[in-house]
C-alpha cells in the first residue's frame, strides 16, 4: 500500500510541472535521487571455535550473518520545492539480502526555513522487515547557520520497533552538533548522539561522540580529518578514526577518498569478542548539466576475521 502511494506520488510529481508550475520553475524545483548497490563478500571464514551468541544460552551460534549476501539495495529519493522557504522530501529503499531476509524503508520529511539563519524539520520512517520485526520513527530537528561561521544542529528521534518473537523495544536519539569556521580555510565540527533503549523492561544507554577538523587548501583539496568514539553501559567501547581527502578536478568534477579504522576491542575484560576492521572508500561526483549529477562509489572492507567485501554503487540525481 505504502509502495503504491510512493509511487504514485512520483508520477503526480513527473507530471506537475504542466500541472501546477511545479518542476524546473524557479523555487518550485523537483529533484529526484536514485541510486542502486551491489555488495558481496569475496572471502570470510566461521569463527572457530562457534561461540554461543549469549553466554546465558547454550545453543550454538548459526551462520554468520554475513553468510546472507550478497545484497542488492536501491534507493529512490524525490525533494519537492514550494517556494524558496518550504520543501517536502519522499524517500524508498529496499534491501535484499535473500528470500528470507529483506527490508523496506519509508521516509517522509518536511523541512521550513523560518528565517534567514533558521531551518526547522519534521520526520517519519517505517521500517519492514518481514519474519522480523517492523519500526516506526518520528524525527524533530533544528538547524541555525550563521554565514557558514556558526552551525548548530539540534534533534530528537524517537523509535519503535515491534518485533515478530514477541517484545517491543522503545528507543530515544536526542543529537546535539556545533560547527565553528576558525578561518576561511579551516573548520571545528563536534557532535552528540545519545541513546537509550528499552527492551524486555532492561533499559540500556550509549553515548557517541564525534569530532571533525576540515582543512581546504590552495591546490582545490580538502582534507576532514575524524574520529567517533561509542560507549554504552554494557561495558561495550569503539574507537574508530578516519580521513577524508576530497579534491575538486574540475568545477564540475569531484573525486573523494575515505579511509576508516574501527576498533571495538578498547577495554580489557569485555564480554564480546573484540573487532577491528578497515575501510577504504572512492567516491566520485560529475555534475553533467545544471539538472544532472552521477555519482559513482566503491568501497573496500576488510577485519582481522578475515571478512573482505566489496561495495559498488552507482547512481543519479535529476532536477525536472
Amino acid at each position: 500500500m505504502l509502495l503504491s502511494s510512493i509511487l504514485a506520488v512520483t508520477l503526480v510529481l513527473l507530471i506537475a510541472p504542466t500541472l501546477f508550475a511545479i518542476g524546473s520553475s524557479g523555487w518550485f524545483a523537483t529533484r529526484i535521487k536514485t541510486e542502486y548497490q551491489y555488495t558481496d563478500y569475496n572471502a570470510y571464514r566461521y569463527p572457530s571455535p562457534i561461540r554461543p551468541i549469549y553466554p546465558e544460552h547454550d545453543w550454538e551460534q548459526p551462520e554468520p550473518y554475513f553468510a546472507e549476501f550478497p545484497e542488492h539495495r536501491t534507493l529512490i529519493r524525490i525533494t519537492q520545492a514550494f517556494g524558496p522557504q518550504t520543501s517536502i522530501q519522499a524517500r524508498f529503499q529496499y534491501s535484499d539480502l535473500s528470500d528470507t531476509k529483506d527490508q523496506r524503508l519509508y521516509f517522509l520529511k518536511y523541512a521550513r526555513e523560518v528565517n534567514s539563519t533558521t531551518v526547522v524539520s519534521a520526520a517519519w520512517q517505517m521500517t519492514e522487515q518481514p519474519a522480523y520485526m517492523d519500526g516506526h520513527a518520528l524525527m524533530l530537528a533544528w538547524r541555525y547557520d550563521r554565514g557558514g561561521w556558526i552551525l548548530l544542529d539540534a534533534g530528537i528521534g524517537v523509535y519503535r520497533n515491534a518485533y515478530d518473537s514477541g517484545g517491543v523495544s522503545p528507543t530515544v536519539a536526542p543529537t546535539f552538533a556545533v560547527r565553528w569556521s576558525v578561518n576561511s580555510v579551516t573548520a571545528l565540527t563536534g557532535r552528540w548522539e545519545g541513546y537509550r533503549t528499552v527492551y524486555r523492561k532492561e533499559a540500556s544507554t550509549s553515548h557517541a561522540l564525534t569530532g571533525t577538523l576540515s582543512r581546504y587548501f590552495s591546490t582545490q583539496t580538502a582534507v576532514h580529518l575524524m574520529a567517533r568514539y561509542y560507549t554504552t553501559d554494557k561495558n561495550i567501547q569503539s574507537l574508530s578514526p578516519a580521513i577524508e581527502v576530497a579534491q575538486y578536478i574540475r568545477w564540475n568534477l569531484t573525486f573523494r577518498a575515505v579511509y576508516r579504522y574501527y576498533d571495538n576491542g578498547l577495554e580489557e575484560g569485555v564480554s564480546y569478542d573484540p573487532i577491528q576492521s578497515h575501510a577504504l572508500r572512492g567516491f566520485l561526483e560529475w555534475q553533467v548539466g545544471s539538472d544532472l549529477k552521477l555519482h559513482f562509489k566503491l568501497r573496500r572492507y576488510w577485519s582481522g576475521d578475515d571478512v573482505k567485501m566489496n561495495t559498488y554503487l552507482v547512481g543519479f540525481e535529476y532536477t525536472v
